[in-house]
């Protein structure tokens, strides 16, 4: 997922390969998720694309404003510049008498406005550069998910099920919408840091919003379908009837060799949670609910990841 030639050019110091492996700025994808039919298999992947967001970041601060001047104002700081040095140099005539009468007023105007221009068009044409440098890995972090890129692991896909594949990529605003994408992040800062457990879960746990308000609307009755208006729809359906629509709590398990010493004599346990698990179908509006294979329940994602670090392994539960 990276351009190794053009961020190049943008950093300063070279970063190590193992660093760029346990940098938070990439691209999370979650597990797959399957669904068969009699001709084709549809995948579903969960995207939370942080590599993008951070690039369109930096270009919205440090180069669209830049680049977006108009060109009256443009020209009109031009001229303050060149009256600028016009005062200069009659304050240093005034102070320097010696000096006065070998000296061309106009000439060195001339120098010192050129100078200046110089120095503008080459600061200017810098960022314009880096700029386009951010626009081609902004188009290639884009081009991940098009059919080009993708259309060989299709193929190969294809010769192992011997149907046709379909990706179905979602994109995720945040990170904690997915408990896969959750999970990774903490196995990421913990393998960076184990010494700062309980930091890096604080943190995800300040950053994950949960929804408290929880509508205990039962689904509506066919029979009134003919008064349905647009704003039946919006608070009845769209607000209180589809599921995974928000986050009612989440729970973190950290568990291993965790310990902040160089030697791991035992073995840490770190838990943080916060909201709650319970099934809003069956624990507030008193609907049956579905139970998956074995005790799963169909309203939780449940991650298991396994990481190790310099003293031992661990293992986190999402």
């Amino acid at each position: 997922m990276y351009n190794f030639v053009i961020e190049h050019k943008l950093r300063k110091n070279r970063l190590a390969r193992r660093l760029r492996r346990l940098s938070s700025n990439k691209i999370y994808l979650s597990n797959g998720e399957f669904k068969h039919s009699n001709n084709k298999i549809i995948i579903t992947l969960y995207v939370y694309n942080k590599q993008k967001y951070n690039i369109i970041k930096i270009i919205e601060k440090n180069y669209v404003k830049a680049l977006k001047l108009k060109i009256s104002t443009f020209n009109k700081k031009l001229k303050l510049i060149q009256l600028k040095g016009i005062d200069c140099l009659k304050k240093v005539m005034k102070i320097k008498d010696l000096f006065t009468n070998g000296l061309n007023i106009e000439k060195d105007i001339f120098i010192y406005i050129t100078s200046f221009y110089k120095k503008l068009i080459k600061r200017s044409l810098k960022k314009l550069k880096l700029y386009l440098y951010y626009k081609q890995l902004l188009y290639i972090n884009e081009s991940k998910f098009n059919f080009t890129y993708l259309q060989y692991l299709k193929k190969y896909l294809e010769k192992v099920y011997n149907k046709n594949i379909e990706f179905n990529f979602i994109n995720l605003r945040h990170f904690y919408l997915n408990s896969d994408i959750l999970t990774e992040t903490l196995t990421l800062k913990i393998i960076k840091d184990r010494r700062k457990i309980l930091k890096h879960i604080n943190y995800i746990k300040s950053k994950v919003r949960i929804y408290k308000k929880i509508n205990v609307y039962k689904k509506p009755d066919i029979t009134i379908s003919r008064y349905i208006n647009n704003k039946f729809l919006k608070h009845f359906i769209l607000n209180n009837n589809i599921k995974h629509k928000y986050i009612t709590g989440f729970r973190l398990e950290a568990n291993g060799r965790l310990t902040k010493r160089n030697t791991a004599s035992r073995s840490v346990k770190k838990l943080s949670y916060k909201g709650n698990l319970l099934n809003i179908d069956s624990s507030y509006r008193g609907l049956s609910s579905v139970v998956l294979k074995g005790n799963l329940r169909s309203n939780i994602q449940y991650t298991k990841l396994k990481s190790k670090t310099r003293i031992g392994s661990f293992g986190i539960k999402g």
